[in-house]
Order: C-alpha cells, then structure tokens, then sequence
C-alpha cells in the first residue's frame, strides 16, 4: 500500500479530479477539510474562502475593464463633437481662403495642436495664404509623397530634416500627424506637430480620417488635373 501511495503524484490526483468532477458530490464532507493557501498573506483558508476571493478579484478586473471602457467612450463622444464643429465651420467657410484659415485656426484652437501645416505638391488653381506648395526635389519630400494614400492618416515621430521641411518653428516637434489630403491621388496634406508623443504610431485615427475626408472635399477642386 506504502508503495503504491508514493507511485501517486500530485499531477495524477489533479488529473482524476479533472475527469471526475462530481467527485465532491459523492464525497463533500472532505470539502469540509479541505484548506489551501491564500494567494495574497500565504495562510491556510478554507475553499470557500478562496472562491469568495477569486470572486473578488474578478469583479475588481471587470469594475476596470467597465471604467475603462466609459473613459474611453467619454474620450471618443467629446472627440466626435470637436469633429463635428470642425466639420460645420468648414462648411461654412466663403470662399477659399476662408476656408484655409479655418482649417488652420480650428487644429490649433478646437484641437490644441501646437504646429499646423498645409502643405500641397502640386500647384493649386490660385494661391492661398496659409498653404505651402512643396518641392520634391529633397529625398524626405519624395518620399512623403510616395507613401502616403488617400484616408490613410499616419502619425509617429518626427525627423529633423522633416521638421525642416514641414514646420517653421524653432521649437522642436517630437511626433506628427499627417493627414493626406485627395482621392484618386494624394495632392497634399495636414501636417500636425507636437512637441511630445501626442501622435505616437498606435494613434486611433478614425477621426483623423473623417476630417482629412472633409479637407479634401473642400479643397480638392483646386487641383483638378
């Protein structure tokens, strides 16, 4: 019998509990005498113990999970109604330049971003105050042009010789946001700077998308080919 006892191993009796799990139905007094550790002071309690607990914990990580999400649709509602603002000054906006101005003022004013650009490759129709035609002669200018798509915002952290190109400041910009601006082709785009990682890559931009959508359907008929 001795022998027999030590050829079990814990892993065999958690095994058989596994395949047998009314196995304390037919014996529940050994519940009664049953203790295991508690996770948090190491002292012996009771099983019931345990599960209240376990029962615990769980609602506190579901209680976060719950907060969680209500700041983020919080977050996400105050996000939609700058968007929508944004999109009625727009529309309201007479005339081109008007609505240069606007796009410019409501991303530094309604946004709080601290460096806006409006930067075009292709000639507009008429020249507008506030919008910067960039050559593409330098290798960061080209290759801003060759990868950015239609409603494909892209955002992350900023080179120096970009910052260069796209900002006029000599107040560093740690990250940017750009927002192409076309849509069988990208003619331009919305450069927004910042001087911490505000943009970092892992950025939503569903909202950023919308209003890039916006731009380019209020500007888009001065550079028709």
């Amino acid at each position: 019998m001795s022998s027999l006892l030590n050829d079990i191993h814990e892993e065999d009796v958690a095994n058989f509990l596994n395949r047998n799990r009314e196995f304390f139905h037919v014996f529940p007094n050994l519940l009664d005498e049953l203790s295991i550790p508690h996770p948090e002071t190491g002292r012996a309690v009771s099983l019931l113990e345990r599960q209240i607990y376990q029962l615990r914990k769980q609602r506190d990580e579901l209680q976060v999970e719950v907060d969680t999400l209500i700041n983020i649709a919080g977050e996400n509602g105050q996000l939609l109604n700058k968007v929508k603002e944004f999109t009625k000054a727009l529309m309201a906006s007479r005339g081109e330049q008007a609505a240069v101005d606007c796009i410019i003022q409501e991303m530094q004013q309604r946004f709080d971003v601290e460096e806006v650009s409006l930067v075009t490759w292709e000639m507009p129709a008429i020249s507008l105050h506030g919008m910067m035609q960039l050559g593409i002669s330098q290798t960061w200018a080209e290759t801003l042009k060759g990868t950015l798509r239609p409603e494909e915002p892209a955002c992350g952290l900023l080179e120096d010789h970009w910052q260069k190109g796209l900002f006029h400041t000599d107040k560093p910009m740690h990250s940017v946001c750009l927002l192409p601006l076309g849509e069988d082709r990208v003619w331009g785009v919305l450069a927004l700077g910042s001087s911490t990682d505000r943009f970092h890559p892992n950025l939503g931009t569903y909202f950023l998308r919308i209003m890039a959508e916006m731009i380019t359907a209020r500007l888009s008929h001065l550079f028709v080919r």
